[in-house]
Parts: structure tokens; C-alpha cells; sequence
């Protein structure tokens, strides 16, 4: 059989953290992301020989070099680096509040003294920093520091496997001699990567300059051709100049360090247009990719035909690849909690799948390369060695860089192209929002205002443009995500404004000075206004079943984004008997988990509870979590929706009492995705009365 072409883009990025007013780096996760991923990244597929590309965007190179040549002033660094005998109070708060960012289950809970300064700082409430003496705050920066640690690190550098092994009772030379490992590893990133293509082991490639949506920078109305309906700001933003700036200046970011190699591009979060496509044509890339969503869209009669997608395609000249959504997502939002071998399998069984649909053919997989990793075994080691000896060992799978594959290739024309993006082939992750909108209003305001001024006042400014314009400020604006760090984010945003503004020596805007984006809130809970008596069918059967019933606003989520686990709402309610719950995803459970699937809820009342929906079942299993706990059936159905009818007398509630609930679809007993992204909610029973006491006087 003609082996099926498996290219695979890993794609690296980080938003660009330098601040313009304050002169320093605010966030260290260029840094840290360098001493755990890039490197090992690369070094995995160099040991497996697996051929891969790798694409860095322009304004981490910038920032890595920043490191690599020690011009960058890092706050958290400076913080990590300084004895924390000579600390104020706002310092201990700070390192306190911050050196816990990192993957709990992965880097907390293995580590008897990370795990006991965790502990403290949870007993301590919001002054837990007046509890940490100066040597706690010493571990602390030491085992935040040996959580960055990837696997490479930990198997040979003489210093990590000493202080792991320490594990407590750092002093300042431990702290010095780790940092010290750190910067050299670093400092050498960049020259590995411009070394491993020269030698014809990798691929590079490149995003357009500061990370911006082109589609959306050449017309903002783009977004409503993706999606109808969707609301846009008063003021369009055109100005197709800047997406070619960004792309002209991203391909001469990456001849400047890795050489003069002819480029492909990934635009940055998939985002195309057949505008967007003709800049990076005139602009000289090699070629472009985008999500399979796009395809779908733009093809006539769709993607119902799978092997339509097994191959490349072009527009305007240049070849288009489109990344096949669900293996790429598998690797970025499932397998993290998959056994690696397990794991490594599933996915090389898969793609023997697609072998069969389409021989000789091309599948692209393409993701994020650096954050999902924090939360697999070993860093994703494991898991990737397993994968990449898998692709070589298999006669019927092929790993190859995009440019092999396009030499095999011959790219079929595209009549049109869908503007879209890699989340759900739209842009409402960046546009829309009244948040967002506004910031497209800022930006434009600032835009128009380089319009007005001479050539050397516009080229002062320009740099401060290019990383306002960046997707990521936009990707934290409004509701679909949340962090802790939404306030620096929306901070750099304005500051690069602001240095915009004071560079072509205007007044700044008095708005500029606060911030555009709500305060970070956690799930929110609207009570139930009335008994509800739902026909538990997974059908919404009719408007009034559900009427009075109450929701839940799940907007808050973590930094990665998977659509296809989307839950589009969350209702419950109660009546005499039982209290109902319902769940409305994107799509049926079979088309989510597979036949093996289930909906698995943790439920805590007066004890501790599991309730079990699988798919295609129309009942729920109920067991209590103790030694014997028998299980007891309830009515449940997941069809268009999934609904669940709990007895009120097993859940032994009483007026006022409250129920804590979260939930997990698995398949095959492997979880895919998990609710809520920030801890179980608490749900009040208030009771069968609940009728009169809401009725109006």
C-alpha cells in the first residue's frame, strides 16, 4: 500500500510580554516554555528521527534572543533570582500568589514540599504570604524554577537531579546554579533549531509577525462572512497593508535567524481569507495551512467525503493544506490523562484508519507545541518517543516535513476559500464582544491616527502597532476565557496603545489609562424561579419543560481552546421527586466519545455520588462512593441533549440544602473533556415550596 503522508506542524508561540512603558518583561512563560519545550521538542524529534516542522512565530524569536543576549529585564526572573530575606511585603504577596502557576497533579502533588507550601498558602486565605518564612519562600522559588524542568533536563543535567533529590532547604548557591542551567539553555534554543534545518533534519516555518489575524486586519466584516449574526464593531478596521507588513516582516524575522530558506506560513490561529491568502502568495510564502472547517465550508457538497481532506490544495498560487481537527485536537486537549503507550496507539490506530480512506494520500496535523505538554506524563516524552517510533515502524504511515509532502503532491485548485479560523471556522473568539469590539474600536482609533503624522513619527510608532494588532490580547477579551494573568494581558494591550499614541506625540486617551476587561469572575449561577417536570427523552420537547429551570455561565476556561467538547449550556431544576439536570453540547455523545462513551457526573450532598449516562443508554447509573455502595438506576437520555433525572431520596436533600456537582465526558473510560474549568459548582435545593415564595406579592 502507498503509505499515507503524515505531516505534523507543532506550532510555537507565546504572546509577546515585553511591555513598552515599563521596559521589562511581564510574564516569564517565553522563558520557562524555552527550558522545558522548544528544545525538548526538537531533541525528540531529532533522537526519533521523526520528520516534523516546526513553526516559531516572529515575536518569540524576538523575545528568545532578548534572553539569549541578555537585554531583557523578566520580572518574574528578577523575583526568582533575588533572597527573599530582603523582600517587602508586596514581593512575598507576589511570589506567593504566582510560583504556584504551574500543573498541579504533574508538578505539585508528586513533591512532598511543593505539595506542603501549597497546603500553607491555602490555610493562609488571602494573607498566606505572612505565613511563609524566608526559607518556604526559597523552596518556593526553587521548585517553581524545577517544575520548568523538562525531560531532557531531569535525565542529564547534573543540578536539576541533585535538587530534585534535595527536595528542601535551598540556599542561594542551589537557586544560583539552577538559574544558571536555565539561561544556558535558552541562550541556545534558537541556534539548535537554525541547526537542525540546516543539517535537512526539520522543517521551519513561520507566523506572520506579532501573531495578528490577518482575515480580521484586512477587513474586520470578514468575521461576518464566517458566521451571521455576529455583532461587529461601529467602525470596520481595513487595512490590508498591516497584514502584509506582518507577513513581510515574519518571513524576514525567520531568513534573519534561521536563513534563507523559501517559508510555508501557519497564520496565526489558522486565520484565512482568499485576501489573507493572495498577501501571503504576493509575499513570497511557501505555503499556507488553515483547520479543516474551512475546507468544509468551501468546498461544494462539503467535507461529507472524508478523503477530500487528505490532500493539498491551492489558491491564488499557493498550496493550502487544512489540518484534519479531531486527530490534532486528540493530541492537544485528550491524551494528556491517557496511559502514553495507550495513547501513542490510539492515535497511530487512527491514522492507519484514514490509510485506508485514502491511500497515498496526505493528513496534516497541526497544534500547539508547547502548552499541552504540562499536563502528560514526563512532559509528553513518553508519549511523542512512543508516537514518533510508531510512524517510522508502521509501512503504512509516513511522517514527512510539509515541503516533502507537497513535492508529492500536486496541489488541486480551489475554486474559493471560507473565511475562518482553527476554532469553529469563525472568528468569535477574537470579535463580537462588547469587550473585544471595543478594543477593535481603540486599535482602529490608534490606526488611523498614524495616518495623520510624517514618516519618521510613523515609523517610531509603527512596532507599537504591529504587537497591539497581536491575537492574543483579543483572545482573552470577553467570556470564552479566563486566567489569572487577564489583567496583564489586557495591560500590555493598552501600553502598547499608549506607547502608539505618545510616539506620534498625541495625547493619550484618557480610556486608555484603565482597563477594558471585566474583572476575572467565576462561574456564575442563576437559581431556578419555578419547579420544572422535563420528559427525560434528550430532546428539548417542547420551549415550557424547561421553563424556570436554572443556568449556569460556563464561560470560564483555561488557556487552550477545544471545540469539539463546546457544551452550549447547562440548565437544572427540581420538582417534588427528582432534580433534573441538562447538559446541551455541540454535538450528540456518540459523535463525541463513540459508541463507548459516557457522561460522568461526581456529585456531593451528605455523601459522595457517581452518576454514569453512557451513550446510547436511556438510564443513568447511580452509586454512592463507599464500601458496598450498591447501584440504583434513574431515568437519563442523551440525544440532541443529555438529561438526567436524580431522585431527590437517594440524593437524601432537604430544603436548603446544597448539591456540588462537576462532570466528565470519557471514552472507553478515558476522560476527553471535564466541567468546570474552575472546581465544582454548588447548586442550591430550595425546595418543592419554591413555586409560592417566587410568586410576586
Amino acid at each position: 500500500m502507498n503509505p499515507l503522508k503524515v505531516a505534523l506542524i507543532w506550532h510555537m508561540h507565546q504572546p509577546d510580554y515585553r511591555d513598552p512603558l515599563q521596559d521589562e518583561v511581564l510574564l516569564p512563560w517565553v522563558f520557562l516554555h524555552a527550558v522545558k519545550d522548544y528544545g525538548d521538542m526538537l531533541q525528540a524529534a531529532l533522537d526519533c528521527g521523526a520528520r516534523v516542522t516546526f513553526n516559531l512565530a516572529p515575536t518569540l524569536v524576538e523575545q528568545l534572543q532578548g534572553y539569549a543576549s541578555g537585554t531583557l529585564r523578566d520580572r518574574w526572573l528578577d523575583l526568582a533570582s533575588r533572597d527573599p530575606e530582603v523582600f517587602d511585603a508586596g514581593e512575598r504577596a507576589f511570589l506567593v500568589e504566582g510560583f504556584f502557576s504551574v500543573h498541579r497533579e504533574r508538578h505539585i502533588q508528586p513533591y512532598a514540599r511543593y505539595r506542603e507550601l501549597a497546603a500553607l498558602r491555602e490555610q493562609g486565605g488571602g494573607v498566606a504570604w505572612q505565613r511563609f518564612s524566608a526559607q518556604d519562600l526559597r523552596d518556593l522559588q526553587v521548585w517553581f524554577l524545577l517544575a520548568w524542568a523538562g525531560h531532557y533536563l531531569r535525565q542529564e543535567s547534573a543540578v536539576v537531579k541533585e535538587l530534585l533529590t534535595q527536595g528542601r532547604q535551598f540556599d542561594e548557591e542551589d537557586k544560583r546554579r539552577l538559574l544558571q542551567t536555565y539561561h544556558l539553555v535558552v541562550a541556545e534554543v534558537l541556534a539548535r533549531f537554525r541547526q537542525a534545518e540546516m543539517d535537512g533534519d526539520v522543517e521551519l516555518s513561520v507566523t506572520p509577525y506579532a501573531h495578528p489575524i490577518l482575515p480580521l486586519l484586512c477587513d474586520t466584516s470578514e468575521a461576518a462572512r464566517a458566521r451571521h449574526g455576529v455583532q461587529l464593531p461601529d467602525t470596520p478596521f481595513r487595512f490590508p497593508e498591516d497584514a502584509r507588513r506582518h507577513t513581510r516582516l515574519g518571513l524576514q524575522c525567520a531568513r534573519d535567524a534561521f536563513g534563507p530558506a523559501h517559508r510555508g506560513v501557519w497564520p496565526a490561529e489558522g486565520g484565512l481569507s482568499e485576501a489573507a491568502v493572495r498577501i501571503l502568495a504576493e509575499e513570497g510564502a511557501r505555503w499556507a495551512a488553515s483547520d479543516e472547517a474551512l475546507l468544509d465550508k468551501s468546498l461544494p457538497g462539503g467535507l461529507g467525503d472524508r478523503s477530500r481532506l487528505y490532500r493539498p490544495y491551492s489558491l491564488a498560487g499557493l498550496p493550502l493544506l487544512f489540518r484534519d481537527r479531531e486527530l490534532s485536537d486528540r493530541i492537544g486537549f485528550v491524551y494528556a490523562t491517557w496511559p502514553s503507550r495507550a495513547a501513542a496507539a490510539d492515535l497511530l490506530d487512527r491514522l492507519r484508519v484514514v490509510a485506508r480512506q485514502a491511500p497515498g494520500g496526505l493528513v496534516t496535523l497541526i497544534l500547539d507545541g508547547e502548552n499541552c505538554w504540562e499536563g502528560y506524563e514526563d512532559n509528553g516524552y513518553p508519549f511523542l518517543k512512543a508516537f514518533y517510533q510508531g510512524l517510522a515502524n508502521d509501512s503504512v504511515l509516513r511522517a514527512v516535513t510539509v515541503s516533502e509532502a507537497l513535492a508529492e503532491h500536486k496541489a488541486e485548485p480551489l475554486p474559493r476559500l471560507a473565511p475562518g479560523s482553527w476554532i469553529n471556522g469563525d472568528f468569535d473568539i477574537w470579535i463580537g464582544h462588547p469587550e473585544e469590539n471595543r478594543a477593535w474600536e481603540w486599535l482602529g482609533e490608534a490606526r488611523r491616527a498614524l495616518q495623520e503624522v510624517d514618516d519618521d513619527l510613523r515609523a517610531a510608532a509603527l512596532p507599537h502597532l504591529l504587537r497591539a494588532e497581536g491575537s492574543d490580547w483579543f483572545w482573552w477579551f470577553g467570556e470564552q476565557h479566563q486566567t489569572e494573568q487577564a489583567g496583564t494581558f489586557d495591560q500590555l494591550f493598552r501600553h502598547h496603545l499608549q506607547a502608539l499614541y505618545r510616539a506620534v506625540q498625541r495625547p493619550v486617551p484618557g480610556y486608555l489609562n484603565y482597563p477594558l476587561r471585566s474583572p476575572l469572575r467565576r462561574t456564575r449561577v442563576w437559581e431556578p424561579t419555578s419547579l420544572v417536570r422535563p420528559v427525560i427523552d434528550g430532546q428539548v420537547t417542547d420551549y415550557f419543560e424547561w421553563l424556570g429551570a436554572g443556568s449556569v455561565d460556563l464561560a470560564a476556561g483555561g488557556a487552550m481552546h477545544d471545540s469539539s467538547f463546546d457544551l452550549l449550556g447547562f440548565f437544572y431544576g427540581y420538582d417534588e421527586e427528582h432534580f433534573y439536570l441538562r447538559f446541551d453540547f455541540r454535538q450528540p455523545m456518540e459523535h463525541l466519545t463513540g459508541s463507548g462513551g459516557e457522561l460522568l457526573l461526581q456529585i456531593q450532598t451528605a455523601e459522595t455520588w457517581v452518576a454514569r449516562l453512557a451513550a446510547g443508554s436511556d438510564r443513568t447509573v447511580v452509586q454512592q462512593l463507599n464500601e458496598g455502595g450498591g447501584a440504583v438506576y434513574a431515568p437519563g437520555a442523551f440525544v440532541a441533549v443529555a438529561e438526567l433525572a436524580l431522585p431527590l431520596d437517594l440524593l437524601m436533600l432537604a430544603q436548603g440544602d446544597c448539591l456540588s456537582l462537576s462532570w466528565q465526558l470519557l471514552s472507553a473510560g478515558r476522560e476527553l473533556a471535564r466541567w468546570p474549568a474552575d472546581g465544582p459548582l454548588t447548586l442550591t435545593y430550595s425546595g418543592t415550596d419554591l413555586d409560592a415564595w417566587q410568586w410576586p406579592l
